[in-house]
């Protein structure tokens, strides 16, 4: 596991979205599974920028949404594939043909995460992945549980990670949804390259956990990253400063 740390939340995007073009001219074609949340806005920015100033095409390469909230329909502004549109795809060269989310608005959910699964193994799996640490330690939408399911699923959102999107929902008379789409524990273990992105000294708390066991959680479920054999974080100095220098001597 690598660490990168950088001075803020600003130089967090801009590496990463660094990183995202360098592996995108060593492979035109890659297989990018996107996050959404407030955390890779940043990193989009620089995106869409360089893609403004020619540094980057992406017009080869094919993208897998991590994951979405159930029941609603692509055109919900709440959706993360509306996300996706607003912040990155309606702002560069992506060929829609080579997007593929989770049909949240499907009428059998379990048949939809069944063919996504497959559209994963059939892309050749992924090449690169980003997220950001839920609250209750969860990447993408895996909950703390007493198992981790591999592959793409249903599940029922934990508490926390209600309360800390429910603003999202705030205009929402239903508030927000209780279960959503998620890519699995094994889609991410398999990803070639995986990143964390994390700011804020929020996020403090969490990647000290991560570090002071190599215990493999499913009750904290970034701790199973441990095992990735090629994991780099992004974070920034608020974030890393409940991690032990040594710690960070040996990552970099």
């Amino acid at each position: 596991m690598k660490i990168v740390v950088c001075k803020d939340y600003e130089e967090v995007s801009r590496v990463m979205a660094e990183k995202v073009v360098r592996l995108i001219q060593e492979k035109p074609n890659l297989v990018f599974c996107l996050p959404a949340g407030n955390s890779p806005i940043g990193m989009y920015r620089y995106l869409v920028k360089m893609y403004e100033e020619g540094k980057v095409d992406f017009s080869q390469i094919r993208t897998f949404d991590m994951d979405e909230y159930a029941g609603l329909a692509p055109d919900d502004p709440h959706s993360f594939i509306y996300f996706m549109h607003k912040h990155f795809m309606d702002h560069v060269n992506i060929n829609m043909e080579n997007v593929d989310y989770p049909k949240a608005d499907a009428l059998d959910l379990d048949a939809e995460c069944r063919r996504y699964a497959q559209a994963i193994l059939d892309a050749g799996g992924l090449d690169i992945a980003i997220t950001s640490i839920g609250d209750d330690g969860h990447i993408a939408f895996n909950e703390p549980d007493d198992f981790l399911l591999p592959r793409t699923h249903v599940v029922k959102m934990d508490e926390a990670t209600r309360k800390q999107n429910a603003k999202v929902f705030a205009d929402c008379p239903k508030g927000m949804p209780t279960h959503a789409i998620t890519t699995g524990m094994e889609e991410h273990m398999k990803t070639k390259h995986y990143y964390v992105v994390c700011s804020g000294s929020h996020k403090a708390a969490l990647l000290k956990k991560l570090f002071e066991t190599e215990k493999l959680d499913p009750h904290f479920p970034v701790s199973w990253l441990r095992m990735h054999p090629n994991v780099e974080l992004i974070i920034d100095e608020e974030a890393a400063a409940g991690i032990l220098q040594e710690v960070l001597d040996e990552c970099r």
